[in-house]
């Protein structure tokens, strides 16, 4: 089998001239037509991401995976830059690209549950804030936060977070509609964010209702990075509140082992978090954003794989 590829590559910025090299190669031989993956740098070096995939199911990808924006990775799955994505089970961009989740068939991805995770300090300088944000006990299920998701991320009409998090309070009657923020005589706290769009709704979504609940004034730190910048941000004092997720705080931040029962995860971060570092999980918002991998429908139909074990048999026999 033979594959001539052409790779456009923009290399950067130079004294403000941008320099683009256009580099042709033919690939021929095994090298050539093979499943290709796009994961997010965060999923390429976490220990539940594509380091312990390879192990649970005994495959490598023949060449490394690229590492993507995750704002990208989907449309670059669907125009067929890469084959194979680190999905997020909440985006909506799934079904907006007419894409197919794999099966997770050996239950490898721990529940990734998400949940405000707050300072003790805060909660005890503000009584008020856990009564608050635990109104959101339970109201966002995966269909509701993959719509949300969607309704930011979509190409045609994208609305901002604000919106949209000020319409599901609204709508889940959790605030009136025609509600303002207090006057922030009570004091400031911080909320922060990861880099991706489920998480600035989050942000969003806590930061209003917390607002329009009290005088409490709400300084936005959404979008900074990584699991590991907000956590750290968390603990220093740099930030007040952010959502994280349960798989995430199991294996990524207390480097314990996965644990498949979902309220089982939950009560090990919950008391993992509160005696390592006094920081308190208050109730889960509801829905389950776990990771998956996603191809393109077509594709996936064409090579039979409807599972990780069908996308690891694959790939072996390609060598």
């Amino acid at each position: 089998m033979s594959l001539k590829t052409k790779l456009t590559i923009v290399v950067a910025l130079l004294v403000g001239t941008v320099v683009i090299l256009v580099v042709t190669s033919s690939l021929t031989g095994p090298q050539a037509g093979r499943v290709t993956a796009g994961f997010t740098a965060e999923f390429i070096e976490r220990p539940d991401g594509y380091r312990g995939l390879m192990e649970a199911y005994d495959f490598q990808f023949a060449a490394d995976p690229m590492q993507m924006d995750p704002g990208l990775m989907y449309k670059a799955c669907a125009d067929g830059a890469v084959d194979v994505i680190c999905a997020f089970a909440t985006d909506g961009r799934i079904a907006a690209y007419d894409l197919f989740t794999l099966e997770d068939d050996k239950k490898y991805f721990p529940p990734y549950y998400a949940a405000p995770v707050v300072r003790s300090e805060t909660l005890a300088r503000y009584p008020k804030l856990e009564e608050i944000l635990n109104r959101l006990t339970g109201k966002l299920d995966d269909a509701t936060m993959r719509e949300l998701n969607l309704q930011v991320d979509r190409e045609k009409n994208p609305r901002k977070a604000t919106a949209v998090a000020r319409e599901f309070l609204v709508s889940s009657g959790l605030i009136p509609t025609d509600a303002k923020p207090g006057d922030g005589s009570e004091g400031t706290i911080r909320i922060g964010g990861k880099d991706f769009t489920e998480q600035s709704i989050l942000g969003e979504i806590m930061a209003i209702l917390i607002e329009c609940s009290s005088n409490i004034k709400v300084e936005r730190k959404l979008y900074l990075g990584g699991t590991m910048i907000c956590f750290n941000a968390l603990k220093s004092g740099d930030l007040d509140v952010y959502a994280e997720y349960t798989g995430t705080g199991l294996v990524s931040i207390l480097q314990r082992d996965a644990i498949p029962d979902p309220d089982k995860a939950y009560l090990g971060v919950k008391e993992d978090f509160k005696d390592k570092w006094n920081l308190v999980w208050l109730d889960p918002f509801g829905f389950n954003n776990t990771y998956t991998l996603t191809m393109r429908h077509k594709q996936a139909q064409k090579l039979d794989i409807r599972t990780f074990s069908d996308l690891a048999q694959y790939v072996r026999s390609e060598e």
